[in-house]
């Protein structure tokens, strides 16, 4: 029998693991993610919202429907969950053995496959343009641009599987330095590749030549972190836990096919509703991926390994527990981000989005797809734990089966809003999509286990919204007036570059200090811990 006091240092021990791995993954996601805007800056400023983009966008989303389809769910719900059983000493032979037949299995089917997509490219781009018919929104040269980049960028997934691979095998090593650090380089090689080749005759071919070395640096950085666990390739693939793994995956690939359908429809509807909308989408879509990958991954991949740990010792207090500090460190985090966001938008967006190639129209349609994003973002960062928390439990067939009912949503919700709205509607349907996931699946967890972490995690909501609301006025009402001060600066010079960075800087710095505080004095002891982890990472990186 677990004694009170012992289980209370078991919760704090799993505290602190879980807020010492997110600090990690969240110094090398915040990286990641800040590389990522340059991208998307670097993007905005040579080719804005212009046909270009739209090209690249459609080819992009290609490569990543095909990555997502052929091991990118894999990870969280099947690679990491079973390669954690054979992460100890005595099972470090037999894992080398594992994952060299998965990368082995990855290099045989998966470069078949995208042999096949790269043949088949121009019924691919068909597929993710003709629904809206021939509405002219685009001029005649898109197609066949967006042909030719699909061609560059797809080897990329082939890279990007074998590297999924072996992120995973660190990741259930709770290895989390390298794959967290690695995907900043990946973003790092776009920029690079964008900023060498853009104004040459590459254009915006440079940043599917970079998707490719970025991809390539990825299996070069994560390699060095297994030298004593060096997959071994093997054609073991009848090995159990492959078959275990294959078998978890197979819901998911059914609920990603779903996923697929809602995307291309998606596509379809922004390619033909506005010659700015996929533009606009994709650089919204990077702020709120950046709130995504900094909130809601890093805590989330950093639990998943300890909640998988609990789960198979058929430890359900501590598994409660686990959960119950995940979802208390994502309210602390997602509430200043996505209320902040709000309330600092077309300042950020100027700041970020508004220069070069990007005109006024184009800047307005980047803040209205950011705003409407923001409330699915929101939803989504619970949703991401309480995904992984079943994944945890070797379960992938709950969240695949609500995932397919989201798709309904998300469909009726597109096909009613996008004629009154345009590109709003389906940015808007989008969050219906992330909003109801997130709610079904918290009701299904409450009655399936009876509860879902415990009672502090409902105290912490209310302290951070109530909190989170009061800096998101402040923050608002100071943006506005930094914004109003008259400079007479002229646009573009140095001078009024600093005047935006000012308009967007001092407001944030205000308002953490506000959100901080305040979840200090009311008790919030998350914010302490996950200060004291990401300050620790930061002394040894300068160290």
């Amino acid at each position: 029998m677990v004694s009170a006091e012992e289980q209370v240092a078991a919760g704090s021990s799993d505290r602190q693991r879980i807020a010492k791995a997110a600090a990690i993954i969240m110094v090398g996601t915040v990286l990641s993610r800040i590389l990522g805007l340059v991208r998307e800056q670097v993007t905005s400023y040579l080719w804005g919202t212009t046909d270009q983009v739209a090209a690249f966008t459609l080819a992009d989303n290609i490569h990543t429907i095909l990555f997502d389809l052929v091991i990118s769910g894999m990870m969280q719900a099947a690679l990491v969950p079973v390669l954690s059983a054979y992460a100890a000493p005595e099972h470090r032979e037999e894992l080398r053995r594992i994952v060299g037949a998965l990368l082995v299995l990855a290099m045989i089917v998966i470069g078949a496959i995208v042999a096949v997509m790269m043949l088949f490219a121009p019924q691919l781009v068909w597929l993710m343009t003709a629904l809206g018919g021939d509405t002219q929104v685009h001029s005649p040269d898109t197609i066949p641009l967006t042909i030719e980049l699909v061609r560059i960028i797809l080897p990329a997934v082939l890279l990007l599987s074998i590297s999924t691979i072996l992120m995973s095998t660190l990741y259930a090593l709770q290895r989390f330095t390298r794959p967290a650090l690695s995907l900043a380089v990946r973003n790092a090689a776009i920029v690079a590749a964008a900023l060498a080749l853009g104004r040459t005759a590459f254009e915006i071919r440079s940043l599917a030549v970079g998707i490719v070395v970025g991809a390539l640096l990825l299996i070069a950085i994560q390699l060095p972190g297994l030298r004593d666990a060096m997959p071994r390739p093997n054609f073991g693939f009848r090995h159990p836990a492959i078959r275990r793994i294959l078998l978890l995956y197979l819901p998911i690939f059914v609920g990603l096919i779903s996923n697929t359908i809602a995307l291309v429809i998606d596509r379809n509807l922004a390619f033909n509703v506005d010659a700015h909308a996929l533009g606009a989408m994709r650089y919204a879509t990077a702020l709120n991926q950046m709130i995504l990958g900094i909130v809601a991954a890093a805590t989330s991949l950093a639990a998943l390994p300890t909640l998988s740990r609990h789960f198979s010792s058929g430890d359900e207090a501590a598994y409660q527990r686990t959960l119950s500090n995940g979802l208390k460190m994502v309210t602390v985090m997602v509430v200043p981000a996505t209320f902040g966001m709000a309330a600092i938008a077309w300042p950020a967006v100027d700041l970020l989005f508004f220069h070069g190639a990007t005109d006024l129209e184009g800047a307005r349609a980047i803040l209205t797809a950011l705003l409407c994003y923001l409330p699915g973002t929101f939803f989504a960062a619970f949703d991401q734990v309480l995904i992984f928390g079943y994944y945890a439990r070797q379960n992938t067939r709950t969240p695949v089966i609500v995932g397919v009912l989201a798709v309904g949503v998300f469909l009726l919700t597109a096909f009613s809003l996008v004629g009154p709205l345009g590109m709003a509607g389906l940015v808007l349907a989008n969050s219906a999509q992330f909003m109801f996931h997130a709610i079904v699946m918290w009701l299904i967890m409450r009655r399936a286990l009876g509860q879902v972490g415990d009672a502090t995690v409902g105290r912490t909501l209310r302290v951070c919204v109530a909190v989170g609301a009061l800096m998101a006025v402040a923050v608002f009402l100071l943006a506005q007036a930094l914004q109003a001060v008259p400079l007479g600066t002229a646009p573009g010079t140095a001078l009024d570059l600093a005047r935006r960075a000012v308009a967007v800087a001092i407001p944030i710095a205000v308002g953490a200090a506000i959100y901080a505080g305040g979840l200090h004095l009311l008790g919030v002891d998350e914010i302490r811990q996950i200060w004291r982890g990401v300050m620790r990472r930061l002394g040894r990186a300068a160290a």
